[in-house]
């Protein structure tokens, strides 16, 4: 389930349009970030590969993907997410 972005009058929390950091966790190899990145670009094209940030876990077993891309509405970014979560690679979405 995506996180509501909401408030209780149904109103964004988020001001659109803005850049939005998104982020997604699983196993430490290079196509993961591929993964993530394809998925970010399916709904916000425009994102260049240098939006990319890229943290290691302490043991080096698993990485935190992040991608700022340009969000326009808060669908675009319930469509990443849902699509971050369905993925099997995917352990853990912020």
């Amino acid at each position: 389930m995506t996180k509501d972005l909401h408030t209780p009058d149904n109103e964004s929390l988020i001001e659109f349009p803005c850049d939005f950091k998104l982020k997604a966790m699983g196993k430490n190899c290079d196509q993961f970030i591929d993964i993530v990145y394809e998925i970010a670009v399916k709904y916000a094209p425009e994102t260049p590969r240098e939006n990319i940030s890229i943290n290691n876990s302490s043991g080096k077993k698993f990485i935190s993907v992040n991608v700022v891309i340009y969000a326009t509405c808060i669908e675009q970014i319930h469509g990443i997410y849902g699509d971050l979560k369905k993925h099997p690679e995917v352990l853990m979405t912020l």
